[in-house]
């Protein structure tokens, strides 16, 4: 009897699960790759931060960085810094523990084809974010795994590699609704502290003055490194479920799976 159809909405559930099972079971490893995209976080937004106490902008600058400028590095950041933790969930879903030199080394090697693909991917961006990020609707579901083409395959047409290897697109919006909806809930609960600080919850009121104006002073820096981990967390967990999508559309849909097992028959026999 023929096996049903599992959809590719069901597989990228199944591995966003997976994807938090590994962090789970690799923090050690897991928190080294994440350092590069934490500190690029964690810059970007006291740099911000400190622009904005130091200097007062005319509304158009504002507009420019807040509109423009930040979200173009993050996603420049976003798509770049996370890829060692997209070889490391490659390499465990091949069944091989790799080590955080190996992640980055791998990732040095295709640093030609990576540098191609990124290039494009920010003139995508750009353009985008130009016209208000109408079209990263429609532009960042069909792109969004042309970094792992490049990382694993060797194919020249990358991004056309990257549409024919997902077919629906929907899916993975749907899983960057699902991130997203995590990341807001998550970062909903940051605001906690200012609001007990700021009112009379959880007795706070019982502070002196004086302490509840430098707690209130200070808090910012709590909320930005707080903010920088969750970012961090969301965006790691995210490549690495996509990574593992993609290793399972090659491995089912694509019969990788089968040829690898063929390939190990026929070795044997000729043994």
């Amino acid at each position: 009897m023929a096996r049903p159809k599992t959809s590719l909405l069901r597989r990228i559930l199944v591995q966003t699960d997976r994807a938090f099972w590994c962090i789970h079971d690799h923090l050690d490893v897991l928190g080294y790759l994440a350092l590069p995209t934490f500190a690029a976080v964690l810059t970007m937004s006291f740099g911000f931060i400190q622009v904005r106490r130091s200097w007062e902008l005319p509304s158009i600058y504002n507009f420019l960085i807040v509109g423009l400028v930040i979200p173009f590095l993050a996603f420049c950041f976003f798509t770049v810094l996370p890829l060692p933790c997209a070889v490391f969930a490659w390499k465990a879903a091949e069944g091989e523990r790799a080590t955080a030199g190996e992640c980055f080394a791998w990732c040095w090697r295709r640093a030609g084809r990576l540098a191609s693909v990124l290039f494009r991917l920010g003139l995508l961006y750009f353009g985008s974010l130009l016209l208000f990020g109408i079209p990263l609707l429609w532009v960042w579901p069909r792109t969004c795994l042309t970094p792992l083409v490049a990382l694993f395959e060797s194919e020249r047409r990358i991004f056309r590699r990257g549409q024919r290897i997902l077919r629906e697109d929907f899916s993975v919006a749907i899983m960057g609704l699902l991130y997203l909806c995590m990341g807001v809930v998550l970062g909903g609960l940051l605001v906690l502290p200012r609001l007990i600080l700021g009112t009379s919850i959880l007795g706070a009121q019982l502070l002196e003055a004086e302490w509840q104006r430098m707690l209130m002073d200070h808090l910012w820096i709590f909320e930005t490194i707080s903010i920088a981990i969750l970012l961090t967390a969301i965006v790691m967990t995210w490549w690495i479920s996509l990574t593992l999508v993609y290793h399972d559309i090659r491995r089912i849909r694509e019969g990788e799976d089968l040829k690898h097992r063929i390939a190990t028959y026929r070795a044997r026999l000729v043994a």
